[in-house]
């Protein structure tokens, strides 16, 4: 039996941590605060947006900036685990697929052979060689297959 190509040993291992970190960024997504995480727990603990200046060695009116930054999505990670430091706090980051990458692998294999096989299914019906269609859904497979294990030609 031919060894798993380790692409496909690290999406399965990713896919097991998977709806753990689903779940955790639907209770995130629906728990965000409308103002960002920053103004939330400066506030939450107190603290003047001049205060939090001081722990970063920040003016206040910069403070100000990266609360309105995370707001709009425009704040860098480097500055979020900065203040998140200053705040006591821990940075979690994460981009968690919306399905599981095993699947995502299959699918794209399963499309990329399609393409790759119809233009000679089509030449070869044309000369009265055609293939039955469970004979095209083999050379399909077949193909998805190899496309697989070999993650390069799957994202051209």
């Amino acid at each position: 039996m031919p060894a798993t190509p380790t692409h496909l040993l690290a999406a399965a291992q990713l896919d097991r941590k998977l709806p753990a970190l689903r779940e955790a960024a639907a209770r995130l997504r629906s728990s965000k605060p409308a103002g960002g995480w920053i103004r939330a727990l400066r506030r939450a603990l107190g603290m003047s947006s001049g205060a939090l200046g001081r722990r970063l060695k920040l003016a206040q009116q910069s403070i100000v900036q990266l609360e309105e930054n995370e707001k709009t999505e425009t704040i860098t990670l480097a500055s979020l685990r900065r203040v998140a430091a200053a705040l006591d706090s821990e940075l979690v980051y994460a981009i968690v697929p919306r399905k599981n990458l095993r699947e995502s692998i299959t699918t794209r294999a399963r499309e990329l052979a399609a393409a790759r096989v119809a233009p000679v299914a089509h030449s070869m019906k044309l000369e009265s060689q055609g293939l039955t269609e469970n004979e095209l859904q083999e050379r399909i497979e077949e193909l998805a297959g190899e496309l697989e294990r070999r993650p390069f030609e799957l994202w051209r």
